[in-house]
């Protein structure tokens, strides 16, 4: 005897039911035909068993709906028609599977992710938001009106106002609402990796979101250390050749090719803009742009906070060894900087002043200084060019520290966090809370002290 099977997709098992001439499926439930009499026999599976009932003792032509669970018949002898319900409640609206890229890299104009979901039955619409998950922006919310059997769309790896998004790890989500009415959406969930997005802070070489760390030694190589997303840092990527008396500041995209770009100052004073490209060294055959020809010399520091003009490009902050003066120098849309506008007097006082990133969640670039007595203070960006009222962070800040960097995000939880060497090459990292200080640090590396720089 022939044997016949149903498998339950929410449940994922066979369900062994009766065979017959003519079987049709339904929700929860399907009829079949007999063979010489014509009786309908309807068998319920809802249980995870067979269960059957007679329907009809004789039916000409028949049919179930498979979404609303009517079956309707012609009675052989009349001709009436005939429709029944099933009594066989309805399953709520299911995603049975589904089809997503697990990455999207945005080399053209053309790129996107793709995502098909199938579904148990029709819905009326759906929404599909995609959310940064380092810092749980919804950076992009498709949606669509009714689906048949199957949700279909594409994201172009750009915001809703068109931009770019930020390189990293998204979670997307999808919520189906079912036609019928009946029972809850349904939803699904996943993620993907965007690369070839919006260049994020201090991410050089990773394109992945994470912060990166450079270091510049003694014999003149720069090399990128590839922050790995746990608060440590794993692959280089390195060039030799440099000067060793050369000044480095990693910075943000200046020409728009979403790449990070970096700064360096030069014997005689001069400043250029490198631009390596995305996930390369820098070389000393990197293209460049002249900045300014001579009179950086004057600054004892030189360093990049992220925005605080509130363009979304990063700016140059600058201490005058003279004066103690500070000074800001804004990115503009050529991928120039400038002219200087002083925004402090007399910084004399810090020993250490560090550009941070975002510390406090408001969106713009902040700067930490430690003065002589080793408290640590935090300037928040505003953005209009300058910097609040400062707010003490820490006292008795480590006087070992020789080297305090603001490296970004580097343990993937999308908060600025900053690295520091103290005297015995020790690496520390200070986790970033998202609110403006951190966390206990955390020892991540030794025998640092072999770099001339970090920065």
């Amino acid at each position: 005897m022939d044997k016949a099977f149903v498998y339950d997709t929410r449940k994922k098992a066979l369900i062994a039911v009766p065979a017959g001439r003519g079987t049709r499926l339904s929700d929860g439930f399907l009829v079949t035909s007999g063979p010489i009499s014509g009786v309908l026999t309807l068998t319920d599976v809802t249980s995870g068993s067979a269960v059957s009932r007679t329907l009809a003792a004789k039916a000409g032509k028949w049919d179930v709906d498979p979404y609303t669970g009517l079956v309707g018949y012609v009675d052989p002898a009349s001709q009436n028609i005939h429709v029944l319900r099933s009594g066989v409640p309805a399953t709520d609206i299911a995603v049975l599977g589904a089809r997503t890229e697990p990455s999207v890299s945005l080399v053209d104009s053309s790129s996107s992710w793709d995502g098909t979901w199938w579904l148990s039955k029709p819905a009326a619409s759906w929404t599909l938001v995609l959310r940064n998950k380092a810092t749980g922006a919804a950076v992009r919310t498709l949606s669509g009106r009714a689906a048949h059997d199957a949700v279909r769309t594409s994201w172009n790896g750009r915001t809703s106002t068109g931009a770019y998004a930020p390189n990293g790890t998204y979670g997307w989500t999808l919520t189906v609402a079912p036609a019928d009415k009946h029972g809850a959406s349904a939803t699904a969930s996943g993620t993907l990796k965007l690369t070839g997005g919006a260049a994020v802070r201090r991410d050089h070489v990773g394109s992945d979101g994470i912060g990166d760390l450079l270091t510049l030694n003694s014999q003149g190589a720069l090399t990128f250390h590839r922050g790995d997303g746990t608060g440590k840092f794993s692959t280089k990527t390195s060039a030799s050749g440099w000067p060793a008396s050369i000044t480095v500041v990693p910075f943000g995209d200046l020409n728009g090719d979403r790449c990070n770009d970096v700064l360096v100052r030069v014997g005689g004073g001069a400043l250029w803009a490198y631009r390596p490209g995305c996930g390369k060294a820098l070389t000393t055959s990197t293209p460049y742009t002249t900045l300014g020809t001579s009179g950086w010399n004057q600054y004892n520091v030189l360093t990049s906070p992220g925005d605080i003009t509130g363009d979304g490009r990063a700016d140059l902050i600058a201490r005058q060894a003279s004066t103690g003066d500070i000074y800001l120098y804004k990115a503009t849309s050529s991928g120039k900087l400038s002219a200087r506008v002083k925004i402090f007097s007399k910084w004399s006082g810090y020993k250490k002043i560090t550009g941070v990133g975002d510390l406090n969640g408001d969106g713009y670039g902040d700067l930490l200084a430690q003065d002589t007595s080793n408290k640590l203070w935090r300037y928040a960006g505003t953005a209009t060019g300058g910097f609040r009222a400062r707010v003490k962070v820490a006292d008795n800040w480590s006087a070992s520290y020789n080297v305090v960097v603001g490296v970004g995000d580097i343990t993937g939880d999308g908060r600025a966090d900053i690295v520091s060497r103290d005297t015995s090459g020790k690496l520390w990292r200070d986790n970033g809370n998202g609110k403006g200080s951190f966390g206990t640090r955390t020892g991540i590396a030794t025998g640092w002290q072999g770099y001339k720089a970090l920065y």
